[in-house]
């Protein structure tokens, strides 16, 4: 027992897959994770405008009642809507409001529920993709995608209570959701590239993860004009049955040393140790200041990361809502504009730019790109501003994977994965906290000012452009080390 799983060692030498083989199970699982977020806004929305017993049979009609219930909003006196409601409901608090405010609160339930188990998962196999490999961490979230929609299907065609989607949402993120599966595919196109051209790869890769909102959008946002929930539910449903197989089966593992074993006999050399030192590779001692200057491009990482998760955790919720009243396919509109911003912008920048430079210099634009949009949504009254903002937020998308290829550059080849525990913890736990720390803000300002979160969220921007100026001055600065040598000599 030469092996600790009895694997059979290949007869032919391992090699590496192309760094693109990653892409396809990549792009289906953020697929779906887009649909989810689609769905599930739309399917709770819905919910609760039934709750508040007004009968709607397409969100033609929410629409309408949305922008009734906000001109209504401007009388100050205290009235009643009857509409279609069976009692009156007093329009002191609008009835758009009171749906934004019940949908931001079980938001708020949903991310706390998962938050633990998403941490966990992602800590535990994160610290494992090193030794483990990084098909297992593609795979596993199709399982939690399954499961979620399975009893998501079943909480829609039986009318069940909201506590099934909160356990759902639980099962879904002790699968590690689509951050486990980010970390293991960013460590994926590491190990297949060379420093010369990871900076395009993971620019590329970046992308596509952006741009993987725009086919779901418009399909489903079209499909849930007329809300029918469930066909859309076993589509999904469908699809991650699809993405479990084919991450199983016709996934290449690009870790050489474990390429020759099955995804179960990766699985098993998973172990608890590696979590204790993962930690161990932030402080490792590194020359010419790599050691600070990784942490600080961490820290960059992760402000970058809070800002996208609290950008997600908002979308649909603020465009539903008074004064835009958005249905679901207008909210997919706005979507189109930024990843058609996206697309148009990556071709020449990773054709020139990110083959020769990764200036800090070009993240800082990324970061006053995505502040300006977050300005713009906070004090828009008009659809046109709406597109105008996101348009202008697609260069952040296109100019921060930066970022994630600087620090590849600064660690080992076994540290590829570790590196990024902290952005998968992030981005999957730290999503459902972020998320629920927004909708919270959303819940308390909804009633003065709505678009208020949006300007903390611009202040983490501010403060992400604070310390990447930092390290460009820490950088560039100039050593008194050369001179002292050369006089010692």
């Amino acid at each position: 027992m030469t092996d600790e799983n009895n694997a059979k060692i290949p007869l032919l030498p391992p090699t590496l897959p192309r760094w693109w083989r990653v892409l396809p199970s990549l792009i289906l699982l953020i697929t779906i994770a887009n649909i989810d977020n689609l769905i599930l806004n739309d399917f709770v929305e819905d919910r609760y405008t039934k709750y508040y017993e007004l009968n709607t049979s397409s969100t033609q009609n929410d629409h309408e009642l949305c922008l009734n219930a906000s001109r209504t909003s401007h009388n100050s006196t205290p009235s009643f809507l009857t509409t279609t409601s069976k009692y009156p409901i007093s329009t002191t608090i609008p009835i758009d409001k009171q749906i934004q405010a019940s949908t931001a609160r079980l938001n708020v339930f949903l991310s706390l529920a998962a938050t633990l188990p998403a941490i966990l998962t992602s800590i535990f196999l994160g610290a494992n993709c090193d030794r483990i490999g990084r098909r297992p961490l593609i795979a596993l979230p199709y399982i939690g995608k399954v499961i979620r929609y399975a009893i998501l299907t079943a909480v829609a065609y039986y009318n069940l209570s909201n506590i099934w989607i909160i356990i759902l949402t639980m099962l879904d993120g002790l699968s590690g959701t689509a951050a486990l599966s980010i970390l293991s595919s960013f460590a994926y196109v590491t190990d297949c590239t060379n420093k010369k051209s990871r900076t395009s790869a993971i620019v590329i890769t970046d992308v596509c993860l952006s741009c993987s909102r725009l086919i779901p959008s418009l399909t489903m946002g079209f499909y849930l004009q007329h809300p029918h929930y469930v066909q859309a539910m076993i589509f999904t449903f469908v699809l991650s049955v699809l993405g479990l197989i084919f991450s199983i089966f016709l996934q290449p593992e690009s870790n050489l040393t474990v390429q020759h074993l099955n995804i179960f006999q990766q699985l098993k050399r998973s172990e608890f140790r590696p979590i204790v030192k993962c930690f161990q590779v932030f402080f490792a001692k590194r020359q010419d200041h790599k050691q600070r200057s990784l942490l600080m491009l961490v820290a960059i990482h992760l402000l970058i990361i809070v800002m996208l998760c609290g950008n997600l955790a908002m979308f649909y919720i603020y465009l539903y809502g008074a004064p835009f009243c958005l249905d679901s396919f207008g909210v997919s509109l706005n979507t189109a504009s930024q990843v058609s911003a996206t697309i148009i912008l990556t071709i020449p920048f990773t054709l020139t730019i990110a083959k020769h430079n990764d200036h800090l210099g070009i993240v800082v634009l990324g970061c006053l790109a995505f502040m300006t949009q977050f300005v713009l949504l906070g004090t828009a009254k008009h659809i046109w501003a709406l597109y105008l903002a996101f348009s202008i937020g697609g260069v952040f998308y296109v100019l921060t994977p930066i970022i994630r290829a600087r620090i590849t550059k600064l660690v080992e080849p076994e540290e590829y994965a570790v590196v990024f525990i902290l952005a998968s913890v992030f981005e999957s736990g730290g999503y459902y906290a972020i998320s629920a720390l927004t909708n919270e803000i959303y819940d308390l300002t909804i009633s003065f000012y709505q678009g208020l979160v949006y300007f903390f969220l611009a202040l983490v921007g501010a403060i992400t452009i604070v310390v990447i100026s930092i390290l460009y001055f820490l950088e560039h600065r100039p050593t008194t080390t050369t001179k002292s040598s050369a006089l010692n000599e």
